[in-house]
């Protein structure tokens, strides 16, 4: 096996440990977002909280998939997405202090498995 092939391997290995974590979380968010934003914020979560949690489960759930299935493809699309979302829960975070935990948890997280998803393939 060649360095660069091997190499590939390894990387598409981390992507596809990255991608089903993501695929948990999305399970995880969709069937209990409630308990989550309870146990990271002390409160319940507003109605509208309550409704974006499943949604970005499901965003968790089919980026997790694609990275799974199809490791190297997208990877830059993966880095994009999870990057955004990391600079979108740091600016909820800095103006909505209700969300601003749940905010930093999420953006943390999002900003962690982006970081992931780049160091496998140094792009």
């Amino acid at each position: 096996m060649t360095t660069s092939r091997a190499r590939t391997d390894a990387a598409d290995r981390l992507t596809r440990v990255t991608g089903a974590l993501g695929l948990m979380w999305g399970v995880v968010l969709m069937a209990r977002g409630r308990d989550v934003w309870v146990a990271v914020d002390g409160r319940v979560p507003a109605r509208v909280d309550e409704l974006a949690l499943p949604v970005l489960g499901v965003r968790h759930f089919m980026q997790g998939g694609a990275q799974v299935m199809a490791p190297g493809r997208f990877q830059r699309l993966f880095v994009g997405v999870d990057v955004a979302h990391a600079l979108s829960m740091v600016a909820v975070a800095a103006v909505d202090e209700r969300r601003r935990r749940p905010a930093l948890v999420s953006g943390v997280a999002a900003g962690a498995i982006a970081w992931l998803s780049a160091t496998a393939y140094r792009w």
